[in-house]
């Protein structure tokens, strides 16, 4: 188990350098060429920027790991059963640093908008939540039928490429300023949006089980 878990928290690592990675492109592009004012407004925006980043990594590692880490772990001897919690295990890991470090910035960044984010963290929780399960089913469709797990991934970064082109269009805030919207909106979280990210982890964590277990190991 111990070496189960240095593996995830080293696979962890790499991710967060994927999530800082995306998030510097966003904020690289938002910065070049604002002015003070501007500058100030996109630094209240970081943590925006940070979710979205993380969101993308983890639908985005899942399909390595599915397709790459899972069988080459089964082939070295671990349990199916340390796979699937190492698996969660990551993908909380992510969740709880990106939501850390957003509550820090906005803890250290006082105002008005930070105030609103920090009341909207537990709903940022469950959105991540509910991003990281639909993600986890989409890796193990990609195991199970590619097909359809590529329609998938076409058309939900299709979308957000459409977004995001249109966000830097308007200079960059677009983007960070509908998901502060959006959280705003629910700064209380509501007890549907708990049900679901309930449902859809209940429903991530059956999938991947059932692959698990029918999984061969290929030596």
């Amino acid at each position: 188990m111990r070496r189960n878990l240095r593996f995830w928290t080293r696979y962890t690592a790499e991710s967060a350098a994927v999530v800082a990675f995306i998030m510097a492109i966003f904020l690289g592009i938002s910065l070049l060429g604002a002015n003070a004012e501007y500058r100030t407004a996109v630094l209240y925006m970081t943590p925006y920027y940070l979710v979205t980043a993380a969101l993308l990594t983890i639908i985005l590692m899942n399909y390595g790991t599915q397709a790459t880490y899972v069988p080459l772990l089964l082939s070295l001897g671990e349990t199916r059963r340390n796979l699937m919690l190492g698996f969660h295990y990551y993908r909380a890991l992510i969740i709880v640093v990106t939501l850390a470090v957003s509550a820090l910035i906005w803890a250290f960044l006082p105002s008005e908008l930070s105030s609103v984010g920090l009341r909207s963290l537990p709903t940022i929780l469950a959105v991540m939540v509910i991003t990281s399960a639909l993600g986890g089913v989409m890796g193990t469709l990609y195991y199970k039928c590619r097909a359809v797990a590529t329609i998938l991934v076409v058309v939900i970064f299709g979308g957000f490429g459409g977004i995001v082109g249109f966000s830097f269009a308007g200079g960059g805030l677009e983007l960070p300023l509908l998901v502060a919207g959006v959280f705003s909106v629910m700064e209380t979280t509501p007890w549907w949006l708990a049900v679901i990210a309930a449902a859809a982890l209940a429903l991530d964590v059956g999938l991947y089980w059932a692959l698990l277990r029918r999984q061969e190991v290929k030596l």
